[in-house]
């Protein structure tokens, strides 16, 4: 069948510019790349950060017909129309965007779409299902990546810590995730190669969390150095990049499973440190227990539990990397959370903030860098 836009001025726009999706093109786009029906398709747009555009795509008219065909042999030969519905298909569609929505300029090569391509594909085949989306496609002139949604009933583990609620499963099945994917992917000469430019990490993560913070902190700026070498050099696995509970998908699991949970958003991934995944949930766990206030002790407890599970099921050498240097790396972040180009959205009130620049200065001046050291001194802080 023929597209119905097959000649308009849109299709036009798209061999000749890069288009821009929205929920008013986007379904357009889909049709014109065979990747929707012409049957009613809805669109959601979802929260992509500051950092791209992320939408739900339900197409009614795909997928298998649903029922039975009530049709005769007969009418089956003469061509009549098989009227059943059909189940749909669910997908995710993500674009990056070139500059950050924040508030000081922040640009990154939208390329980083094919590092999450291929980050995806790795860990579908490494790890069990429902642990990542699987890549469907990519376009490559726009810059559009193509996955499977998450389990029906899926939301962002970071909307109920926000809430309040704290599932200490989900933290305990983030450090077993956690540490699969770095005990598969350790020592692996094949994935060093493949994922060890730093382009992305530099310039979504060293840039705008460490370099600009250093900034405005000159009496913690040689320790934050320091700590951004380190994360460049002493490089030992695949690392996720943006471990927190945003890029985490939650679902109640079916009686009898444990606590289910899906990795998201791997534009930053690259071959790195292990520590970094490691102190950037606790941060934001720790974060999110100053933005609680008095209620801070089940996020205290999480980070905690988080951290001994991923020491249980993580190699040795792993661990140790993570021990050695993970309070320091917990300071840079935390400061970073702060001051940096992408500060935390809900600590809004500037005693609050202050509160957790002590803390963070606190961590970087300590001369013991280990993270055990540093969860002990960040309670203090906290009650």
């Amino acid at each position: 069948m023929p597209l119905r836009l097959a000649n308009g001025p849109w299709l036009r726009d798209i061999a000749e510019n890069m288009i821009e999706l929205n929920t008013d093109n986007i379904v357009a786009y889909l049709r014109a790349r065979h990747a929707a029906t012409e049957g009613e398709v809805l669109v959601k747009q979802l929260s992509g950060g500051v950092a791209g555009a992320v939408f739900m795509v339900l197409d009614m008219g795909a997928g298998d017909p649903v029922g039975t065909d009530m049709r005769t042999e007969g009418q089956k030969r003469a061509g009549k129309p098989d009227k059943r519905m059909r189940e749909g298909r669910c997908f995710v569609v993500k674009q990056p965007l070139e500059k950050f929505n924040t508030t000081a300029e922040w640009l990154v090569d939208r390329d980083r779409i094919h590092t999450e391509r291929n980050c995806m594909a790795l860990l579908h085949r490494l790890l069990p299902a429902h642990r990542v989306p699987e890549p469907l496609w990519v376009d490559e002139d726009n810059f559009v990546l193509a996955m499977t949604a998450a389990p029906a009933g899926a939301a962002a583990w970071k909307s109920q810590l926000l809430a309040g609620s704290v599932n200490q499963r989900i933290a305990d099945d983030a450090g077993k995730l956690l540490a699969s994917i770095q005990n598969h992917t350790c020592g692996s000469t094949a994935i060093a190669k493949e994922f060890g430019g730093l382009k992305g990490f530099i310039q979504q993560r060293i840039e705008p969390y460490f370099h600009a913070t250093a900034q405005k902190h000159p009496a913690v700026q040689p320790a934050i150095t320091r700590m951004a070498a380190l994360v460049q050099t002493n490089r030992l696995c695949l690392t996720h990049g943006d471990f927190s509970p945003k890029n985490m998908l939650t679902w109640p699991p079916a009686e009898g499973e444990t606590a289910q949970l899906m990795l998201v958003d791997f534009e930053v991934a690259h071959w790195g440190h292990p520590a970094f995944d490691v102190a950037t949930l606790i941060n934001h766990l720790l974060l999110k227990g100053f933005y609680h206030a008095g209620r801070w002790r089940p996020f205290m407890f999480a980070a905690d539990g988080f951290w001994q599970t991923y020491q249980q099921h993580a190699h040795l050498s792993l661990k140790q990397a993570v021990a050695d240097c993970g309070g320091k790396l917990l300071g840079c972040l935390m400061l970073a959370r702060i001051d940096g180009k992408s500060p935390v959205e809900y600590i809004t009130d500037e005693a609050l903030k202050d509160k957790v620049r002590r803390c963070a200065t606190h961590l970087l001046t300590l001369s013991d860098d280990s993270l055990d050291t540093a969860l002990d001194e960040t309670a203090g802080f906290l009650d």
